[in-house]
């Protein structure tokens, strides 16, 4: 039987895949918490944020800068509401043009039905070098 949790954290994905805003941001706790590394002067999308509209704030630049080529989820494995995401994806990024193939890991914290907790553990360096255009040091994952 699938948790509460990880049917939480698939409904997010669902609106995430739509893109729908509205969708997505019901998801959330009115205080949670949602942090994606990197420096948000390099990568809007990227710092720490608390509560919908920053969060919205975040996946608005992140929509208007990045099209996702292939976004994969792995098995999500759920303990006391903590729900972990491996993955991997190709994006493009605007306005370098440039792809970046890496892997993931999702952690969300759920409780009540909402996400109270959202981190993202990925390459946040060949993230900002991709979206200035900057070359790689490093071969993809």
């Amino acid at each position: 039987m699938t948790s509460e949790a990880i049917l939480t954290v698939e409904a997010y994905f669902e609106a995430l895949g739509a893109r729908d805003m509205e969708r997505i941001l019901s998801r959330f706790a009115p205080d949670a918490t949602w942090t994606i590394p990197g420096d948000p002067a390099l990568t809007p999308w990227a710092g720490h944020r608390t509560g919908p509209k920053d969060i919205e704030q975040s996946l608005t630049a992140f929509f208007a800068a990045v099209d996702p080529l292939v976004f994969e989820l792995q098995t999500m494995v759920e303990a006391d509401g903590r729900v972990l995401v491996p993955g991997r994806y190709a994006s493009r990024f605007r306005p370098s043009g440039q792809v970046l193939e890496s892997e993931m890991i999702l952690r969300f914290t759920v409780a009540d039905g909402l996400i109270t907790d959202y981190r993202v553990f990925e390459d946040s360096l060949g993230i900002t070098r991709t979206c200035l255009g900057e070359p790689l040091t490093t071969a993809p994952a």
